[in-house]
């Protein structure tokens, strides 16, 4: 008989699941695990302070969690070794729709699906809490703009696919480009398990009995939205 676990392995799971590693292992590496807890609080979490990890809070958090997390989701970055020239890739601060918008996404994620063009707004760790969702207004923003939604109609594409994330809360939203209708898709938070991770590499205090299976099924939803292959399934079912 085969083990349940192994039927249920899922292997994208498991990239995001390595992935979530990079963020407290940097924390760790500078000496900040104080800021990391305040950050993880589940009662009282703090935004990310650019003075204790020696950069922009932004693009501390793009670097060390949005971008590891978008490559275990199947998003290559095109400047790394591991990038071919073909599959899924994200593009930073992209000028592709500059003539229409006079602002830009911060990510566009490319060859995920000709009948899509999907789009990232970042911000920095903790500013998707209930009180801001600053990366979910500044995504409204381009669902609801008719000029924006208009000129991808224009040039044949059905869906306009936005995501807005702080690194650890991910909403999927989409627009049906040709019926001018849009909805948000999906809600995940990642604080739990970057949690757990931060406890089992010791950057954190505190005991965690998760295992590597148990993370990987709480990962499941999001990999099942957000992932590369995964995607345009969800948004055109």
């Amino acid at each position: 008989m085969s083990d349940p676990q192994l039927d249920e392995f899922d292997p994208r799971a498991e990239l995001v699941r390595r992935q979530l590693q990079t963020f407290p292992l940097k924390f760790r590496e500078l000496g900040e695990g104080g800021e990391l807890r305040r950050v993880l609080d589940a009662d009282k979490p703090q935004t990310l302070q650019g003075p204790l990890v020696g950069q922009q809070p932004e693009m501390f958090t793009e670097q060390y969690l949005i971008e590891p997390i978008l490559h275990g989701l199947g998003y290559t970055d095109p400047a790394s070794p591991e990038y071919d020239g073909t599959g899924a890739y994200f593009v930073r601060r992209p000028t592709t729709f500059r003539s229409v918008e006079a602002k830009r996404p911060d990510y566009l994620l490319e060859q995920v699906d000709s009948a899509l063009v999907c789009i990232l707004e970042a911000k920095a760790a903790n500013r998707e809490q209930q009180s801001e969702r600053a990366a979910t207004d500044d995504i409204r923003d381009y669902i609801e703009v008719n000029t924006f939604c208009r000129y991808l109609r224009d040039i044949n594409h059905e869906y306009l696919v936005a995501i807005g994330t702080d690194g650890l809360r991910w909403t999927l939203w989409q627009s049906k480009l040709q019926e001018d209708t849009q909805g948000e898709v999906c809600h995940v938070d990642l604080s739990a398990e970057i949690k757990t991770i931060a406890k089992q590499l010791d950057v954190i205090e505190g005991e965690s009995d998760r295992t590597p299976h148990s993370i990987r099924e709480s990962l499941r939803e999001f990999t099942n939205h957000f992932a590369a292959d995964r995607l345009p399934e969800v948004v055109k079912e």
